[in-house]
């Protein structure tokens, strides 16, 4: 298979703790920012010090998706459920030798309940 796909929909609330353990172990700022990230921000016009406040609060993420990439690796996006119905997504790469990745994150003015829907009918087979 070539291109990107998801492997696996993590939406159990114990086997999202599991990642998110992972999540816990860095701060923002710890992350090294891709050229991806960077041009997201800027397209999307997103405000990076909201961000920074969505993604500490860890109790907001209620669907993990494990990806494969263009480049071989693995990443995951953690989607947050926020007060408006809307989400926020970080898309992470766990390194396994060095220092993990911010590959992306935004917010998104899709209600996450619609998008989860959508992401189940054609991903269902992938979930956990």
């Amino acid at each position: 298979m070539s291109g990107e796909w998801i492997k696996k929909i993590y939406l159990e609330k114990n086997e999202i703790d599991l990642i998110v353990k992972e999540l816990k172990k860095y701060s923002f700022e710890d992350y090294i920012k891709t050229e991806h990230y960077d041009l997201s921000i800027l397209s999307k016009g997103t405000d990076e010090e909201n961000l920074k406040e969505i993604y500490k609060k860890f109790n907001l993420i209620k669907m993990v998706l494990l990806r494969k990439r263009k480049g071989g690796y693995d990443n995951y996006d953690f989607y947050y459920e926020l007060d408006k119905g809307n989400y926020a997504l970080f898309a992470i790469h766990f390194a396994v030798n060095g220092k993990p990745e911010m590959v992306n994150a935004f917010v998104s003015g899709t209600i996450f309940k619609n998008f989860l829907k959508s992401v189940i009918k054609r991903y269902g087979r992938n979930m956990i």
